[in-house]
């Protein structure tokens, strides 16, 4: 599973409040250069005339995380590799990267330029929803902020990785996903929709998208093999509803049942069991070709079932 942590700029008042210190690195912050405890090793000795033990403390000094790193690539090479606390205390101070209060308390320098930002939570609230006024607004009903596809795969993809979008609409998924150097492979039902993909696509992505692969035809399972012919299954079928009807849940003789297909065969369902069915004469002249959802909505609506 990928997950990348996404981040927001830093808020103005919060820049002018807490990275309030500038030298000519820029903007920096005053940090801890120890933690709560005693030691009896290297972190609990003297350095340039501190003491820490005198406070009941100990030297905490960055060696891993994300300052760490930024220090080693952008102002002491090979920072990383010293192991040594009082070595990367020495590398700090000799680097400008030690603050002195009049005291003599030496504070690490946190700088701003290091920062990546607010973490972003689980809740969304910095970005506006589609409406009607909206540059990308395209009429969709469902259509999302295209800022918050970006952000969802930016944190869940990398580049290079596939995005599907079972259900794409108005395509802002797919735009987000090539903007961000992902493959994509979007699905929808709607012919509508397709058409929509396409010029969206095109709109925002440029001509090159003219020989986008469209396909039209309905998907067919080709997992199962030679399927027996569908009629063969009614003795198991019949078995397995115990001679109840799948639609009006009436129970019939076995001669009062045509086997039907759960999704039909026009719009992609197999001759499987498992998209099989017994249904009454008459229910099966009602539900036609329309999905099993459809149709047991249909009944429930006429009282017919539950």
């Amino acid at each position: 599973m990928t997950w990348n942590r996404q981040y927001l700029p830093l808020s103005a008042t919060y820049v002018a409040r807490d990275y309030r210190h500038t030298d000519d690195r820029g903007r920096y912050r005053v940090d801890n250069l120890t933690g709560p405890g005693q030691s009896r090793g290297p972190s609990g000795e003297p350095w340039r005339g501190y003491d820490p033990g005198t406070s009941g403390r100990c030297w905490s000094v960055p060696k891993t995380g994300s300052y760490a790193a930024w220090i080693d690539a952008h102002v002491i090479p090979g920072y990383a590799r010293l192991a040594g606390i009082h070595e990367r205390l020495d590398a700090l101070a000799d680097a400008g990267l030690i603050d002195w209060t009049s005291e003599g308390y030496p504070r690490l320098k946190r700088y701003l330029a290091a920062s990546k930002g607010e973490a972003v939570s689980d809740f969304i609230g910095d970005l506006q929803n589609v409406n009607n006024r909206s540059r990308e607004h395209v009429g969709y009903p469902t259509q999302k902020p295209l800022a918050l596809l970006d952000r969802i795969i930016r944190a869940s993809s990398n580049e290079g990785d596939v995005v599907l979008d079972p259900f794409c609409g108005c395509a802002t998924a797919l735009v987000a996903a090539d903007r961000l150097d992902r493959q994509w492979v979007g699905i929808d039902l709607s012919p509508l929709a397709a058409r929509l993909v396409l010029k969206r696509l095109r709109d925002d992505r440029g001509p090159m998208f003219d020989d986008v692969v469209h396909r039209t035809d309905i998907p067919r399972r080709t997992d199962q093999g030679d399927v027996p012919n569908y009629r063969t299954h009614k003795h198991r079928l019949y078995g397995r509803q115990e001679g109840v009807c799948a639609g009006c849940l009436v129970l019939f003789p076995f001669r009062n049942f045509t086997v039907d297909h759960i999704i039909a065969r026009r719009k992609g369902g197999s001759d499987a069991l498992d998209n099989l069915q017994l249904l009454c004469a008459a229910c099966n002249a009602v539900k036609g070709t329309q999905s099993q959802e459809a149709f047991i909505a249909r009944l429930v609506a006429q009282g017919v079932r539950p």
